[in-house]
């Protein structure tokens, strides 16, 4: 229920921003204009606030890009995440560092002055990471014996992952070279380099790992500052 709601939200606010788009298009005229050519930096504010609501986790990611053509934009993602997981039959926390690298083509159409951005682009990810296991519970269907619960810690080092992902989003021009991104985001898993008798339960850069099952779904706020290098004349 909680990914078809953050899907509603993201279709919605979408529409929003669309709309608010064609309408201060309207009111330019259809001279030419010069489009701006430039590097966009800023982080993935969606990580704070996930701070902020779980006490678990901690994470900075810096998000940026490059527009190539008057479409298509190189992108990149840098981040370091920490997780810790707690439940009825394991105890352990994940650390580690990740890299993401694509292209993002919008096909929203620009007019006048405007640089909005309604894009899908490609990434590939690829992160390093190391796991402790703290403790664990064996379990036993005979309720005749207690479970056993071992309380000795392992650490499971120079772990890796390789996967693709496929991400839609839109970015807005809130005030001059300042803008504001929510994008949505499919992950397939190509590779992993799992513990021995272990598996990776979660992945920094892609998210919760679920037992024979590659695909995984995540949800972005982006907030970033464009620095303009050149700008074009475009009729």
């Amino acid at each position: 229920m909680k990914k078809v709601y953050m899907l509603k939200y993201f279709i919605s606010f979408l529409t929003v921003i669309y709309c608010f788009s064609i309408f201060s298009q309207e009111k330019t005229n259809d001279s030419l204009y010069k489009s701006t050519y430039g590097i966009k930096l800023g982080i993935d504010f969606s990580k704070q606030i996930r701070m902020l609501t779980e006490s678990d986790y901690n994470g900075l990611v810096i998000v940026g890009d490059y527009r190539l053509f008057e479409k298509i934009y190189i992108a990149f993602e840098l981040g370091n995440e920490e997780k810790f997981i707690k439940n009825e039959v394991l105890n352990f926390n994940t650390r580690g560092t990740f890299f993401k690298a694509g292209i993002n083509y919008n096909v929203f159409k620009n007019l006048q002055e405007l640089e909005n951005e309604i894009y899908i682009g490609f990434r590939f990810g690829s992160s390093k990471f190391d796991q402790q296991l703290n403790s664990f519970t064996i379990y036993n269907i005979d309720q005749y014996w207690n479970q056993n619960n071992i309380e000795n810690p392992i650490s499971f080092n120079n772990l890796s992952a390789n996967w693709l992902e496929f991400i839609v989003g839109f970015k807005a021009q809130v005030v001059k070279n300042f803008y504001m991104g929510l994008n949505l985001n499919v992950n397939r898993l190509l590779n992993q380099k799992s513990p021995e008798n272990f598996n990776n339960l979660y992945i920094p850069g892609f998210n919760k790992v679920l037992e024979n099952n590659n695909i995984g779904v995540g949800l972005s706020y982006t907030i970033q500052y464009q620095i303009p290098l050149f700008r074009k004349i475009k009729n």
